[in-house]
């Protein structure tokens, strides 16, 4: 899994200021959404939490155990986020809650129409490719953050709790990322999870899955816009616009997952798991694996080597 990008922790509330020790709630309401902030001090299970909204949950601090959608209850850490439906109870276990060590995470819950508009306006401005509609996807409901997301949702907490004049304007404009931003993550993930299947009729599940068939070979974006049918500015540009990376950015991304495979073999080296991974220089190597992974290649190396002895 790659190093997760955190949200920024929320200054936690004065002993004065708690209401409860169960998810004790600083609440912030805009015109279009509300961001709320939950702080729980003591080891309590299947706490029922439902919104009439949308709700997208970051975890900041501590840890709590999901249970949603009758599935099995899951590890809800800092640096992930959870979208749940209006109307749907989420229930919460915190295993390891305390007044040392509370568990605090935020809720920002976002009026319908506000989403609606977004949706609108994207399937009538900027439509995906194969005729399908932009829309969350409830199916991808648990995810890490990425850089991107987890910016946004900090410039969201910043604005929603300043003081600025022009605070509900910027919070649209930021929610309207954000929405996007969640959805070409979704895309990414179904089109990642069912390559096989989707790929004769989906032309980037098709090149994903020559992408992942080929990691160690040159792969140039010259022949995968021909392989997708378009010219090399239209492929970049909606292989970006539909998942949110750029296909170089995406190669590099799965080059250096590879190459974290290969490091864990402890006879594999790192230049070998360079040059396997379909990297020709080890300097740029070392740069893009830090950039990414926020550790240089050989760190990476040893704690791999020290958890398998």
């Amino acid at each position: 899994m790659n190093e997760k990008n955190l949200v920024s922790p929320f200054g936690l509330s004065g002993e004065k200021e708690l209401r409860t020790l169960v998810e004790n709630r600083k609440a912030y309401t805009l015109n279009h959404c509300e961001l709320n902030i939950y702080e729980t001090y003591q080891r309590s299970e299947l706490v029922p939490l439902t919104f009439s909204d949308l709700v997208i949950t970051s975890m900041l601090r501590g840890k709590k155990v999901m249970h949603l959608f009758d599935k099995p209850g899951f590890d809800y850490l800092p640096g992930e986020t959870v979208i749940v439906p209006p109307n749907v109870t989420m229930t919460i276990d915190f295993p390891e809650a305390s007044e040392t060590n509370p568990s605090q995470c935020t809720a920002l819950a976002i009026h319908q129409q506000e989403i609606r508009n977004t949706l609108d306006f994207l399937n009538e401005n900027y439509p995906r490719a194969n005729h399908e509609l932009w829309q969350l996807n409830y199916q991808q409901f648990h995810f890490v953050n990425n850089y991107e997301l987890a910016q946004l949702i900090n410039k969201l907490i910043s604005i929603s709790t300043g003081d600025v004049l022009t605070k509900d304007v910027l919070a649209n404009l930021t929610l309207k990322e954000l929405l996007i931003r969640i959805m070409q993550m979704q895309n990414l993930h179904v089109i990642k999870d069912n390559m096989n299947q989707l790929s004769t009729g989906n032309r980037f599940a098709y090149i994903l899955q020559y992408i992942k068939s080929h990691l160690a070979e040159k792969l140039s974006i010259d022949a995968l816009s021909q392989m997708a049918y378009m010219s090399k500015a239209s492929f970049f540009r909606s292989f970006k616009h539909e998942l949110g990376v750029s296909p170089v950015d995406y190669i590099i991304k799965e080059r250096i997952q590879l190459a974290k495979q290969l490091m864990h073999n402890p006879y594999c080296s790192i230049a070998d798991a360079c040059f396997k991974a379909g990297f020709n220089n080890q300097h740029y190597f070392s740069r893009a694996f830090r950039k990414i992974e926020g550790t240089t290649p050989s760190v990476y190396k040893a704690r791999t080597i020290k958890v398998t002895n």
